[in-house]
């Protein structure tokens, strides 16, 4: 959004320059009225750029609010990461668009431009620094979850180097000063899951207060999973699996002639940590649900692998989810088969 054309085209050329795509009014036709056309279009959207120059908006209805504040409302509300740029010199700004504002400030961190290129120069390096971050690989760690400068596994130890909050420097660190830490912790990447132990961590502070720590994993295993797998009713053990995943994500019931026998098509996976997965910003969600289901998948010898996948915008209590994988190999010289699920997966309270 902006108040200008100018700045529009600008800031709409350099996301395209960057290799994305730039969803802006102007620019879509669709044969719908335009409150439902732009929150369709922002609702597919990964990223939010806000531009607030002078101009607040014709509220809609009349004494309501503007397009502009609906769009922010909406992308905070779906968990999008939210920017928002604030022309610097702007006498004539307009009192609704000023209060408007201070709304957005109490939650978010804006950044002033001084003009259209200044502008586009400011949302080029932003999202230039979302796309690092998206390469940046996710851990799961026990019960802490966090972006990874680098892992270097050495197949029975594993080194990780990392920026954390200091609330998770914390913890690591106080695992490590507990005399009784040599407890086994859960490890999973996007490619591999692990049993290991704490065998150190250094807590280094960077200049600008970021906290780096360097954590040493030592006795990592592969975990053991599930001693026996069964088959009942007619159904493998991987049906099973399959019938436990379509009822936890998509509320499939499983079939009734499992009777008691249900929890035989328990995919292992966490419900707790899926629920507060959902919830999470888009640019978040996909990796750390991917951490969940990689962990409780593998780590319960349900799979082999994960092969892909893909996890949609938030859209109210719905995101779309689609995942395959492979079954354990039984056989060294046989290869396991591949099965997939996709569908929308909906928000389910907690207990």
């Amino acid at each position: 959004m902006g108040d200008t054309a100018a700045e529009r085209s600008a800031v709409a050329r350099q996301i395209e320059d960057l290799g994305a795509r730039a969803v802006w009014f102007e620019e879509f036709g669709r044969d719908a009225n335009a409150e439902e056309a732009y929150l369709s279009e922002l609702d597919a959207s990964t990223v939010y750029v806000g531009i607030l120059n002078e101009l607040y908006g014709r509220p809609n209805p009349p004494g309501g609010d503007s397009a502009t504040e609906i769009e922010y409302r909406r992308a905070r509300e779906s968990g999008k990461r939210v920017n928002v740029y604030v022309k610097s010199n702007a006498p004539n700004r307009e009192g609704a668009l000023s209060r408007f504002l201070d709304r957005v400030r109490f939650f978010v961190t804006t950044e002033s431009y001084v003009n259209d290129a200044d502008l586009a120069q400011r949302v080029g390096r932003r999202l230039e620094a979302l796309a690092a971050e998206a390469f940046s690989p996710w851990i799961k760690l026990g019960d802490f979850v966090f972006r990874a400068d680098e892992i270097a596994d050495a197949g029975s130890t594993i080194t990780i180097r990392a920026r954390v909050s200091e609330e998770i420097s914390h913890q690591v660190s106080a695992l490590r000063d507990n005399p009784y830490r040599r407890e086994q912790l859960s490890f999973a990447s996007r490619t591999r899951v692990a049993t290991c132990e704490l065998g150190g961590a250094k807590h280094t502070i960077r200049a600008g207060g970021a906290d780096e720590i360097t954590v040493e994993l030592t006795k990592v295993e592969p975990p053991r999973g599930d001693a026996m797998r069964v088959s009942t009713a007619g159904y493998t053990a991987d049906d099973l699996v399959e019938l436990g995943l379509r009822e936890l994500f998509f509320g499939t019931p499983t079939p009734a002639s499992l009777g008691m026998l249900k929890g035989l098509a328990e995919p292992g996976i966490n419900v707790a940590e899926l629920r507060q997965a959902f919830d999470l910003p888009n640019e978040f969600a996909e990796a750390v649900v991917r951490l969940v289901v990689t962990e409780g998948l593998v780590g319960r010898g349900h799979a082999e692998r994960l092969i892909s996948f893909a996890l949609g915008p938030r859209t109210g209590d719905v995101r779309r989810l689609a995942l395959e994988w492979q079954e354990p190999k039984v056989y060294v010289n046989v290869e396991a088969k591949r099965r997939s699920i996709e569908g929308e997966w909906r928000r389910q309270p907690s207990d």
